[in-house]
């Protein structure tokens, strides 16, 4: 199953229909693609300077991550994570490099799927399978997208992750 789509966000049905192919239904998501769309005013991505989550997107905050980029050499760095988020992750990842961890670094499928949004400029909704240690969470569902910052070298991405729970009727697993 796919897990990731990249995506225009100048084309209409675009989050939609990515949202469709990963089965994620999230308005949490949506919510957070349109904070981020609003904000770019028809550039390509909105720069850093241009947000302010905690005065306009209140709600959201917990379930937002800010990631630093630094091009050369090309890495990843947790800035941010919103305390809904961080407490359905196994730590808290916060000033760690992606080049440092496992499940994160070159060789991860995770790696990958962040330099695509620094190479292209294009946000990806993603629909992993969710590792942490709640047993009633089955995937996460989430968009990453990427933003300008004033520091030549650096970029930065932003995320908004929702957790998927199982069904009742699925069951938990022993």
């Amino acid at each position: 199953m796919t897990q990731s789509v990249q995506f225009d966000p100048d084309d209409a049905n675009a989050l939609s229909d990515g949202m469709a192919t990963l089965g994620m239904n999230s308005p949490l998501i949506v919510a957070g693609f349109n904070y981020w769309n609003v904000k770019r005013a028809g550039r390509q991505m909105p720069a850093r300077a241009d947000l302010d989550p905690v005065i306009e997107i209140p709600k959201l905050l917990p379930h937002i991550i800010l990631i630093d980029v630094r091009f050369e050499p090309m890495d990843f760095r947790f800035r941010l994570v919103g305390s809904h988020v961080r407490q359905n992750l196994t730590r808290d990842y916060v000033g760690e490099w992606f080049s440092e961890l496992t499940n994160y670094n070159p060789q991860s499928t995770i790696w990958p799927r962040h330099q695509g949004v620094v190479e292209r400029g294009l946000p990806t909704l993603q629909r992993p399978t969710y590792i942490g240690p709640h047993r009633d969470f089955i995937a996460v569902e989430n968009v990453l997208m990427p933003l300008t910052v004033a520091e030549p070298g650096w970029g930065m991405q932003m995320m908004f992750f929702d957790f998927v729970r199982r069904r009742i009727e699925d069951g938990l697993p022993a």
